[in-house]
């Protein structure tokens, strides 16, 4: 009986030990745990800082420089595919600009064309300013190129009422003019030290201002003046352009192409009509068919220049 007690007290022992020691190693486990734990929430907050901040301050070590001026960049591309012998810097009042000058190759020296692309687009335009560039040269002509100035912002005016719009059109426009017309007037005075007469061929809406200028008396005139696709971009401009052409005494060979702009195929037969209803006998309007709008077919093209300027004697 006494042994089968003691046997007993012996196994509650061993049942209490064991009980003990499992509670004890879960507290232990737990308190671990929450340790663990309560490091990573107080290390994190560091973390998230950190990362945080670093693109921030990368970011304000990053300089991205303005955008190359659309003229700057053809300026540059002139300098370095053409041969520096033909690039000429000229001074118009405080501004500088660049010129292309071809001499004659010819054996006799007919003078010297002038030559002005559309505005915001490269003196080595390829639609036909270009190819006339290296082509008049071998028929006699000297061709003093200019890299033209950018379009005016602003045109055509938004406006919303017509008289505002007008209004605002004119304005951009004289200011347009006062600072082609000192380019104009230093390539005139440069093109005097050469001999012949003084040809002018430009392109576009650069063509329909400087038709303007001539009007207005504010830029010598030429002995000739051609236009390449001349057009503004409203319609009162259009209409204003008619009307100075017909009315000028300039020599006008006026060539449009058959897939040209709208405001061209629109208002070119306008200035054909109030052309003749002037009696100019020095205008002319040639057609030339061409397969891609905006380009010249080139030989078409200088065939009808040297035949105009056979004609008025040239």
């Amino acid at each position: 009986m006494f042994k089968k007690f003691i046997y007993i007290l012996f196994s509650i022992s061993l049942t209490l030990g064991s009980f003990l020691g499992t509670t004890v190693a879960q507290q232990t486990s737990t308190e671990e745990s929450e340790n663990s734990t309560t490091q990573s929430q107080e290390t994190a907050p560091t973390s998230d800082i950190d990362s945080s901040e670093t693109p921030a301050k990368t970011a304000d070590k990053i300089t991205i420089n303005p955008p190359v001026a659309l003229i700057d960049q053809f300026e540059q591309d002139i300098k370095n595919s053409v041969d520096e012998t033909l690039v000429k810097p000229m001074l118009a009042g405080t501004e500088d600009f660049l010129t292309i000058t071809q001499p004659d190759t010819h054996s006799s020296d007919k003078g010297v064309a002038i030559l002005l692309p559309e505005w915001s687009q490269p003196a080595t335009d390829v639609k036909a300013i270009n190819f006339l560039r290296q082509n008049l040269p071998s028929q006699g002509w000297t061709t003093i190129t200019l890299q033209p100035i950018a379009k005016p912002e602003n045109y055509p005016s938004l406006a919303q009422k017509h008289s505002e719009a007008i209004e605002e059109n004119q304005k951009t426009l004289d200011e347009y003019q006062n600072k082609l017309a000192p380019l104009m007037t230093a390539v005139m005075e440069k093109a005097a030290d050469y001999p012949g007469i003084f040809l002018v061929i430009a392109q576009g809406n650069n063509a329909a201002v400087l038709m303007n200028l001539y009007q207005q008396e504010k830029v010598e005139k030429p002995n000739a003046f051609i236009t390449l696709s001349a057009h503004m971009l409203t319609s009162a401009d259009n209409q204003q352009l008619a009307n100075v052409m017909a009315e000028s005494e300039i020599p006008v060979l006026d060539v449009v192409l058959k897939k040209d702009l709208t405001w061209i195929t629109h208002f070119a037969p306008l200035r054909k009509k109030l052309a003749q209803k002037e009696l100019k006998p020095y205008y002319r309007q040639r057609t030339l068919t061409n397969f891609r709008t905006g380009y010249y077919p080139e030989q078409h093209l200088a065939k009808e220049i040297k035949g105009w300027l056979t004609t008025i004697g040239w």
